[in-house]
Order: C-alpha cells, then structure tokens, then sequence
C-alpha cells in the first residue's frame, strides 16, 4: 500500500488543516537532497539564496542550511545521464537541451546503465553517472534528506557505506558528521564532501529513523528524490 499514513510515533509531522479528503501517496512527494553549493551553483551565480556560499550544504527544497550531524538510514544506487552542455562533446543529443536529463535509472540490471555507465575498454569515460545515496535523518529537520554521492564525492560516499558496514548493527545505529572540504584540479576549485564519525546515535535519533525506515525502505522506487541539473550536482 503506497497511501501516506502518519504514525501514533510522530515519523512525520502531523499535518494541519487544509489537508482534508487528500490521500497523499510516497510518489506525491519530494524528498530533498542534502545540496553541497558549488561557486556556479544557481543559489550563487545567479544570487538566489541570500547568504550563501560554495562549500555550503544546504536542503536542496527549503534552501535552508543543514545541520553537520546526520544519521544515516539505508542506502541505494542511482544513474543518470544528462546532456552535456557541450554541443560538440561525446555523447550530446540534440533531442534534448543541454544539461537536460535524457534518463534515470535505479536497476543495475537496466540496459541503460549496464551500456552507459561503465568504463569503455580503453578507459573512455561513462556517458552516465552513478550515485550513492543514503536517505538520511538530519536531528532538527522535520523532513526526510537524500545525501548523494557522485563523481569526486563517490570515495566519501564509500568510506562512509563502509563505516556503517564495518561497525555492524542497524545503518542508523550511528550518527556521522557531514562536511565539505576544497580541491582543485586543472579545472579549478571545487568542494566535496566529507564523513567522520560520532559515535552511536541516539535513542531519539534510533527511533526516527527506525520509523522512516518502515516507511520509505520498501518503496524508494516510488519516491520521486529531488532532482537538478548535472552542473548543479558537482562542478
């Protein structure tokens, strides 16, 4: 059943008036992404958001800045191929505008993925991406959070698959810390992300995200992740 219920225990908040006769299904909502702002970010370059800064991360809906801790909750995988902005670099379609999404996929058996989001055999880059995600519990936010993984920020998102693993128990036994460091490269200076851990997470903290877990692990086909353009993902 994929009709939205809210439990006795409070895993959503309670909704007001104004929400009479509505049947709120998983597919009706958008779930944000923990959003780590870039200098060409549109909340920037183009002065949307009031304050803020590449290193950022900030809920990807609301705008607002995200708390450091996070508590992680269970993980998936995910591919995308975007359009280049590039018309004249490989893999460009002209049916679609540039950076549009032309698929996504979340079955690793999907023929999409298995043919575009693999090295070629002499090394040739992936027309698609591949991302980690883990759908999150940030203490303080009402609202469920995707934290993804891609491109140079894929060796965080395994150290931390991998401290959740390696300490065993539920993956959101622990609660971790969330970060953003600088690198540059011959393309110029761009942030990523960072994990440490804190320790075991809290009884509180247990609770919630046991809660989103029987509500949301089961169905994360169903639930629509916000998403945005490739140059917004990662510079």
């Amino acid at each position: 059943m994929n009709d939205m219920t809210v439990p006795t225990s409070g895993a959503l908040a309670v909704p007001g008036r104004g929400f009479e006769g509505m049947r709120v299904s998983k597919e009706d909502l958008i779930i944000p992404r923990a959003k780590l702002l870039q200098a060409l970010s549109p909340e920037i370059a183009e002065g949307l958001v009031d304050g803020a800064k590449a290193g950022q991360i900030r809920n990807s809906l609301t705008k607002d800045v995200l708390p450091s801790r996070a508590v992680p909750i269970f993980a998936f995988k995910s591919w995308f191929r975007f359009n280049p902005r590039d018309r004249a670099k490989e893999g460009y379609d002209p049916a679609y505008q540039p950076g549009a999404m032309i698929w996504r996929s979340m079955n690793p058996d999907d023929p999409k993925v298995q043919e575009e989001a693999s090295f070629g055999s002499n090394g040739e880059l992936p027309l698609a991406m591949t991302c980690l995600n883990f759908f999150a519990f940030f203490p303080g936010v009402l609202m469920p959070i995707v934290l993804s993984f891609s491109k140079t920020s894929y060796k965080t998102g395994k150290q931390l698959l991998s401290l959740a693993r390696f300490c065993g128990g539920d993956m959101w036994s622990r609660a971790y810390q969330l970060g953003a460091v600088s690198q540059t490269n011959d393309k110029g200076t761009f942030y990523v992300f960072t994990v440490m851990s804190l320790g075991e997470s809290s009884a509180d903290e247990r609770h919630q995200a046991e809660s989103w877990w029987t509500m949301f692990s089961d169905k994360i086909a169903d639930v629509k992740v916000h998403e945005e353009e490739e140059a917004d993902v990662e510079a």
